[in-house]
């Protein structure tokens, strides 16, 4: 599956009109607009009819934007989704996935509701938060539970919580859980993001997390703040690999229209016009830092 570039994910605020349109100058590659966690449960309304509007009126640019839902299996959680789908992001992040039966559930709820937004089903991307005991264990399940699946994000917040466990700054107590979710990403040819520096004052701590993600092999890093994010894209840069499937992307993509078609196949997967933004925005970047 041909992805795009996902060095950094921001969180921002849902119920923050200021930080959703402060977001807009940020340089992270995805946007997460959030409803979950972070958000509490006497603003979860305004903060779903704030990412509404940002979804309808903001210009969003190159980000990738999608939207961090409560548990579809919850009537808030159902509303979110509503409002998400409708709203046409790139992707809806499903939050604390413990089962391939969770994804089968929501993609059941969105099909239906792309159908009802005249959506081309499959259009909405999915990506799932492992934060859990079971989540971990539970990984390379949630990978191949979905053709909509794009990428893995680790929590260590929850994880570590659940688990009982105190990471150190060489967050060598939840190793075997990063690895666990690299290679389950790995399995299903998707991305693995590394989970967010929480001290957002260290910098040196937040490079060392980064270089560390990047050798376990994560595509990306969250931000929990704008500040970490020029950092993580330093760290987790395109590599030569990456400038090379993206040109063959824009190659098949080049000769499918030649024969009047906007989508084909590579390496098995379907590639279309959102995988071609995705080939131009990695390009440009390999361009500029080889020019």
């Amino acid at each position: 599956m041909i992805t795009g570039l996902r060095r950094s994910l921001l969180y921002v605020p849902g119920d923050s009109r200021k930080m959703l349109q402060k977001a807009l100058s940020v340089p992270a590659d995805v946007l997460v607009l959030n409803l979950e966690d972070g958000v509490s449960v006497s603003r979860k309304d305004e903060a779903r009819e704030n990412v509404a509007w940002a979804l309808a009126s903001l210009d969003f640019g190159a980000h990738e934007v999608i939207v961090r839902v409560n548990s579809p299996g919850s009537e808030i959680g159902r509303r979110d989704l509503e409002v998400t789908v409708s709203g046409r992001p790139d992707g809806v992040c499903l939050p604390k996935v413990e089962s391939p039966g969770e994804v089968v559930q929501a993609e059941a709820g969105v099909r239906e509701l792309e159908a009802g937004c005249g959506l081309t089903p499959g259009s909405l991307r999915f990506h799932a938060m492992i934060e859990s005991a079971a989540g971990v264990l539970n990984a390379p399940g949630i990978a191949l539970s979905s053709a909509r699946m794009t990428s893995l994000i680790f929590g260590s917040a929850d994880y570590s919580a659940q688990v009982r466990c105190r990471p150190s700054e060489e967050r060598l107590e939840i190793l075997m859980a990063l690895q666990l979710v690299v290679t389950a990403a790995r399995s299903a040819g998707i991305d693995a993001i590394d989970a967010p520096c929480f001290d957002i004052e260290d910098a040196a701590l937040l490079r060392r997390e980064s270089m560390q993600g990047r050798r376990l092999g994560f595509d990306g890093k969250s931000a929990l703040s704008p500040r970490q994010v020029g950092t993580i894209n330093e760290l987790f840069d395109v590599t030569e690999e990456e400038a090379a499937m993206a040109e063959r992307v824009l190659a098949a993509l080049d000769d499918a229209e030649l024969g009047g078609r906007s989508l084909t196949t590579l390496d098995g997967s379907l590639v279309d016009d959102p995988h071609r933004t995705a080939a131009r925005r990695i390009l440009r970047r390999w361009k500029e830092l080889h020019r």
